[in-house]
């Protein structure tokens, strides 16, 4: 009766406030890729404006990595949520309310710092909350609702900003946050704080050097890193641009495109976690698990990059499952630095992949303005093309990495005997 008691809070306070809250996040992430035509039509910005104002949001979201995780660790999951979707709110509204660059730099600035803990501080509260081999499980169903996030700017909000308009769907969307901020205050209304305020920063701080120091961390989290941020920076701007100008596409065709991709997207979320399972049933490693899925993701990335196919939604479909194989990466990083140490582990890997999203984010952007125009005004499929290229060899570098340290750890633990 206790299990199915402990169960059932777990659903009330953690998967559903959390889940809520990273649907928010990822709709935030990914929405410029609808918001695109219309901004780059009324405001004329260019491929590398548009480039720069959409990956700020990932700087931003970055640079509050470190601090978030010193916070879950301090005020737990719930409050910490709760202050930051605030500020988001007020991000996404001053973003609807732009009327130049500047406006929305600094509104889609803002609304980094606000979704800087919607997914870490999930992480937090079911690595402090639930057994560890249950997890993966529990994280799989909060990103499986994210990834509905992602999959209603798709289609659905290019319908919406069709008929309502862009600016409309900004102060939607600010509703939807601060909704998402009531629930998960309330959700915690009850909970102690995980860590005595008074504590010593110190020790804090130590935890991360504890993290940075691990050679671990070091082999894996490039892993996470690379995928998670080549992900991110192409589906949060870039695949829809890419849809139009290789492929072919009308805007409401690459809409609907993806909606199938983010619709993938999802289903890799949730079987994650099944997978997890699996993988501990069979006695096989997560990491494996993790591996193989990034070796998938890297040869479909190759038959894009080459246009084969592209006009399949199968293709696009399994591009959208494979590339959430690493995300099982951070339940790999939690289980090895224990529970103490989770807030501060997955923000310290995340603030290297929204760093290395906002850096292809912004870097493909100019590629294709300094690329030779060959007709009209926008940029040749080969632009894309070649950036692409680029981000698919950081993926092979990445895998090769991982190889070649756990081949080394090896020799020298045989060296030490």
């Amino acid at each position: 009766m206790q299990e199915r008691a402990d169960k059932s809070s777990i659903w009330l306070t953690i998967v559903v406030p959390f889940a809520m809250g990273f649907f928010v996040s990822m709709a935030f992430k990914c929405v410029n890729a609808i918001l695109a035509h219309p901004l780059e039509q009324e405001l004329q910005l260019a491929s590398v404006e548009m480039g720069w104002i959409t990956s700020l949001f990932l700087l931003t979201f970055a640079l509050m990595q470190l601090p978030v995780g010193l916070v879950l660790d301090r005020w737990g999951p719930w409050k910490t949520q709760s202050l930051l979707f605030v500020i988001g709110a007020i991000g996404i509204t001053l973003f609807g309310l732009a009327s130049n660059v500047t406006m929305l730099a600094v509104g889609r600035a803002i609304m980094g710092i606000g979704m800087a803990g919607g997914l870490m501080a999930a992480f937090k509260a079911t690595a402090d909350s639930c057994k560890a081999d249950e997890v993966p499980f529990y994280n799989s169903i909060i990103l499986g609702v994210g990834g509905l996030g992602a999959l209603m700017v798709t289609s659905p909000a290019k319908f919406f900003e069709l008929e309502f308009g862009w600016r409309t769907l900004c102060f939607s969307m600010a509703a939807l946050t601060l909704a998402a901020a009531v629930v998960a205050f309330l959700a915690g209304r009850n909970k102690s704080t995980s860590k005595d305020l008074t504590s010593d920063l110190r020790s804090d701080i130590a935890g991360l050097k504890l993290i940075y120091t691990d050679p671990f961390f070091w082999r894996v989290a490039p892993l996470i890193v690379v995928c998670n941020g080549g992900f991110i920076a192409m589906l949060g701007l870039w695949l829809g641009p890419w849809l139009q100008h290789v492929v072919g596409f009308s805007p409401l065709q690459s809409a609907h495109y993806l909606f199938a991709i983010s619709l993938a997207m999802t289903i890799g979320f949730v079987s994650g976690g099944l997978i997890a399972r699996l993988a501990e049933r069979l006695a096989q490693p997560l990491i494996v698990i993790v591996v193989w899925g990034i070796a998938i993701y890297i040869a479909i990335q190759i038959i894009l990059v080459l246009n084969i196919a592209s006009q399949n939604y199968l293709i696009w479909a399994a591009y959208g499952i494979s590339a959430k194989a690493a995300v099982l990466g951070f339940a790999v990083l939690t289980r090895h630095f224990g529970p103490q140490l989770s807030g501060r582990v997955v923000t310290g890997a995340n603030i290297f992949v929204c760093l290395f999203a906002f850096a292809v984010q912004y870097t493909f952007g100019v590629v294709l303005h300094l690329w030779p125009e060959s007709s009209g005004t926008a940029p040749p499929a080969t632009a894309y093309q070649a950036a692409f290229s680029g981000l698919i060899v950081l993926h092979v570098l990445a895998l090769a990495w991982f190889v070649f340290a756990g081949r080394f750890s090896r020799k020298a633990t045989r060296s030490a005997k």
